[in-house]
């Protein structure tokens, strides 16, 4: 997990909440996955990927994929594998075996900073694995925020439930945002421009232009603000936003239990959340309530 935190705080995230296993939180500079290379141990990591696509016409583009990952490995496989290779050879080819005999846990998407984006164009992976891991460059990246989301994990690992993103669906809690305020964390009032490729400064008006059909209470909120409020345990609704490239994804949690009341998969060309979407959202608040 990135540097920006420190174990204490992360011993804290996690804390009451991560109740399916034990767990042990380990500085990124003293990890190696082969230490921990047995079915007694599953791994969480911060990971990415990149993609140059080339389009008929000839342009290109660049898309990056940033993600917490909770996996396990095949140490059998792995350690027949390794076993066999020169160390030289080991050493070149190690990351390659653990990528091909992962088993895929969980995934968490990590909303990275278009400044990060645009500047990781010209960086290999090394060079963006170490910026993932140092600096702040994601929006969804706070201590609650994460609690949350490893709060939904724990609790569908308990149940042997599933959970997939790309799906549209709300649960009967969302009558309760008739009633109560709706947070909107303040890295939600950044436009993103997709023909200069770059985030606005934070303005309120974009979120208030698209809420004006919104019929229910709102608020704007400082990220580090809603982020304690999760972290205290208050019984407080939220809007989650991540885009990932061309495809967002639109939740209200609720920020004292982390379950997502409403979730909303939109992809195509537009980089942005619209009107519509939260006239969507609000029609289903009054559905919810009949």
């Amino acid at each position: 997990m990135s540097t920006i935190y420190d174990k204490q705080e992360y011993e804290t995230i996690l804390k009451d909440i991560w109740t399916v296993t034990p767990y042990k939180i380990i500085p990124a500079s003293e990890f190696s996955k082969v230490d921990y290379l047995s079915d007694k141990y599953s791994i969480v990591e911060l990971g990415g990927h990149k993609i140059n696509s080339t389009m008929a016409s000839g342009g290109s583009y660049y898309s990056l994929f940033t993600y917490i990952d909770i996996k396990m490995y095949n140490n059998k496989k792995i350690n027949s594998k390794l076993s066999k290779l020169s160390p030289k050879k080991r050493k070149k080819k190690i990351n390659g075996i653990f990528n091909d005999n992962e088993i895929n846990i969980a995934r968490i998407l990590i909303f990275p900073k278009d400044e990060f984006i645009h500047t990781s164009m010209g960086y290999d992976m090394n060079s963006i694995f170490t910026t993932l891991y140092t600096q702040d460059v994601f929006f969804n990246y706070k201590p609650g925020f994460l609690r949350n989301y490893f709060q939904k994990i724990n609790n569908l690992l308990k149940k042997g439930e599933s959970y997939w993103l790309y799906r549209n669906d709300h649960t009967p809690g969302l009558r309760n945002l008739a009633s109560k305020t709706l947070y909107i964390p303040s890295y939600m009032t950044i436009k993103y421009d997709s023909w200069r490729g770059k985030d606005s400064e934070e303005n309120e008006e974009n979120i208030t232009k698209i809420f004006k059909k919104y019929n229910y209470k709102f608020e704007i909120i400082a990220d580090d603000l809603l982020s304690d409020k999760i972290m205290n345990g208050e019984n407080i609704y939220y809007l989650r936003y991540v885009r990932m490239n061309a495809e967002r994804f639109l939740q209200v949690v609720n920020a004292k239990t982390g379950e997502i009341l409403y979730r909303k998969y939109m992809s195509g060309f537009s980089y942005r959340l619209k009107s519509k979407h939260i006239t969507e959202l609000n029609s289903k608040i009054r559905k919810s309530t009949k």
